[in-house]
């Protein structure tokens, strides 16, 4: 991510990638740090959501097809609920206390259902952080980096070269670039993946309702 960015930021002048890192400072390595957490985080989300929505659109289906035939002991042993997706956790949750009473089932489903919206959302207030104060490491670098500028003119008494003042400046405006950059991008991430999680418990939470209408009815046959 921070890499792409400083990738076009060095173009024009041709300047080696790694000694405009270096010449950002310290706080440079901090958003390089932070770019590869958010990005390992959005990865892993984004590896999550595919595959339970992959397996989420015919599994209850299959489920509630195999408890009408061979009822809640076969279902429970089944391939399907072994997987490690939500509607599985759920299903299998309620289908572990299934001789309860139909309250203590509908507390144990609302349950998982919520806690399994919590293990989606699990990182993301950390993408929202990182994408926060990334632009303000930027400026702090930014900051410091003006801070020595004006210092040497200090310590000349005000006869520096321009050039030098230029360089200076330049420097200190890398850490800005970078602040910026990752996190634009990091707040881009964290929103498509907040609004990819809201449509993924939204039908969670359909199919748990589909789900609990044959569990209820299979509940009062028997």
């Amino acid at each position: 991510m921070l890499y792409s960015v400083l990738l076009v930021a060095s173009e024009p002048t041709k300047i080696n990638l790694f000694s405009i890192a270096v010449k950002g400072g310290f706080l440079m390595l901090v958003l390089l740090l932070i770019s590869i957490v958010a990005v390992a985080i959005i990865i892993n989300r984004m590896q999550v959501l595919k595959r339970s929505k992959n397996v989420d659109e015919e599994l209850v289906n299959k489920i509630n097809q195999q408890l009408k035939m061979r009822g809640v002991e076969h279902v429970l042993a089944s391939e399907e609920l072994q997987n490690n997706i939500p509607i599985a956790n759920v299903i299998r949750k309620a289908l572990e206390y299934y001789q309860g009473s139909w309250t203590e089932i509908r507390e144990i489903i609302e349950s998982s259902v919520k806690h399994e919206i919590h293990l989606l959302e699990r990182y993301l207030g950390t993408l929202a952080t990182f994408a926060a104060i990334a632009p303000l490491i930027g400026f702090l670098g930014t900051v410091t980096g003006m801070v020595k500028v004006f210092m040497k003119i200090g310590e000349t008494g005000g006869g520096v070269d321009i050039s030098l003042l230029a360089s200076g400046i330049w420097e200190a405006l890398i850490t800005t670039i970078g602040g910026l950059s990752v996190g634009i991008i990091t707040i881009l991430f964290y929103n498509y993946l907040v609004g990819k999680i809201e449509n993924l418990a939204q039908q969670l939470e359909d199919e748990t309702n589909d789900f609990i209408f044959t569990l209820r009815r299979l509940k009062d046959e028997n």
